[in-house]
């Protein structure tokens, strides 16, 4: 075993340094005979995914530090208020100062493309290994291109125009180009497609630390809302509502690693170590040290919303208050909490929103109603298309508040970034696409014009 993780390391420390290379500038593989070993193995080939999921965790979209989207985009749009009289790249997303030789926006691309390169790197691996059984096959390919295409999707929703990168090789990558939101879209739906055949019905692991079939059914069902597909959206969400297994979790259970409303989460790098997003939203005392929940999202709670009472929690005299969807900020005995990428409750609102599109008013009302219930609210009758889309973006905002940039792409769909003016009044048209970084425009002329305004 000892064996299997140096060798899988290798594989990673590898990738790492071809993929930290600026994108799109990537250099010939010099150490292809070492990679060649780890595919000449289904534990070793296993364990090198694993390393994309612990770079997952601590790196780019799906972290959830303070450098990661829950934090940034919570801070660019009205959830966090950052009070830090520093300069981290979060209170640069507060302000409104991105641009593209910021570090913040910089890094989510880069780290992103990085571990797409990684991803692409196990997948031709596992197609060119004669050794690797069948099952561990289709299993490790089916996660890795799920992988990539959820990781592209971030990307589109972030960035707009991007390249959608299929391949290692370095002399295509150097001249690719970017296609439009919609094709990237295309794309990634494609590839989840293709996953969701390669994975077979089985939870991989009980903790549902690696992606699984429904998850990537979850993935779906998002893309398809983003695409206004609303038949599609409304199928992949009641499939996994209806045979995932999962059930909605208590509200103070929904953030423990064994909640049943869990469809994918990332565990911490060790035993007793819990979430990087207590980390990054609880403070102890007033004044708020980096920052705090903004007054208008805790205003959007309406009153009696067991949400507020169990996952905001005031500090001090009551002006400040924090994130407590996570509670654990240290170390405890065993760890306790694990961070979800994506639950069961998202699916509800998904489906409520595709049924109102489709006039389907009994399942709009009985999905959001689902949700009110847990949360101690009265149920609604809604026979409005107006009244209900209000009702579900109110729902999502007080459901999903700090959670991977949801707020900042639900605005941006709904084109109504513009609401941020009266709590942002430099916000700007522009602001909606961050700018692709200066350094991979210089490298790669192809990637050009930069996004509008910067």
């Amino acid at each position: 075993m000892k064996r299997l993780i140096i060798l899988a390391c290798m594989l990673i420390g590898i990738l790492h340094l071809v993929g930290c290379e600026d994108f799109l500038e990537v250099p010939a593989p010099k150490d292809q005979i070492d990679i060649d070993k780890v595919f000449n193995d289904d534990k070793m080939a296993t364990s090198a995914l694993m390393q994309v999921y612990t770079d997952l965790r601590n790196n780019g979209f799906l972290c959830g530090s303070r450098g990661g989207t829950g934090f940034l985009l919570a801070c660019y749009t009205d959830e966090l208020e950052a009070t830090t009289t520093q300069m981290p790249d979060f209170r640069v997303f507060y302000l409104g100062n991105v641009n593209a030789t910021n570090s913040g926006a910089g890094l989510l691309w880069k780290n992103t493309y990085k571990q797409i390169y990684m991803l692409n790197n196990i997948i031709e691996g596992v197609d060119k290994s004669e050794v690797i059984s069948e099952k561990t096959k289709n299993q490790l390919k089916g996660e890795a291109i799920a992988l990539r295409g959820i990781l592209h999707f971030y990307l589109t929703q972030t960035f707009a125009e991007i390249p959608y990168v299929f391949t290692t090789d370095f002399r295509w990558n150097t001249t690719i180009g970017k296609q439009s939101v919609s094709q990237v879209m295309q794309n990634a739906i494609d590839d989840l497609l293709i996953a969701e055949q390669l994975l077979n019905e089985e939870i991989t692991s009980f903790e549902k630390v690696r992606i699984n079939k429904y998850a990537v059914k979850g993935f779906l069902a998002r893309m398809y809302l983003y695409a206004e597909n609303w038949n599609e959206a409304q199928k992949y969400a009641l499939d996994v509502i209806t045979h995932s297994g999962t059930s909605l979790a208590a509200l103070d259970q929904v953030f423990l690693k064994e909640s049943t409303s869990t469809l994918w989460q990332l565990k911490p790098d060790a035993e007793g170590k819990n979430t990087y997003e207590a980390e990054a939203h609880i403070f102890i005392s007033e004044p708020a040290p980096q920052a705090k929940l903004q007054n208008a999202l805790i205003a959007s709670f309406e009153p009696n919303d067991l949400r507020k009472e169990l996952w905001v929690k005031t500090v001090g005299t009551g002006n400040s208050a924090h994130a407590f969807k996570y509670k654990q900020r240290g170390a405890t005995a065993n760890s306790l909490e694990y961070s979800k990428i994506i639950r069961l409750e998202e699916m509800y609102l998904i489906t409520a929103e595709a049924a109102a599109y489709n006039n389907d008013w009994n399942l709009c009302n009985s999905m959001l109603n689902s949700l009110r219930s847990r949360a101690g609210l009265s149920e609604l009758e809604i026979l409005d298309k107006t009244v209900a889309l209000a009702k579900i973006k109110q729902e999502r905002r007080v459901e999903l508040f700090c959670e991977f940039g949801h707020r900042f792409y639900d605005l941006k769909r709904y084109s109504l970034l513009s609401e941020l003016t009266l709590v942002k009044p430099n916000w700007q048209n522009y602001f909606q696409n961050l700018p692709i970084p200066e350094a991979e425009l210089l490298l790669n002329p192809n990637l050009k014009p930069q996004n509008n305004g910067y």
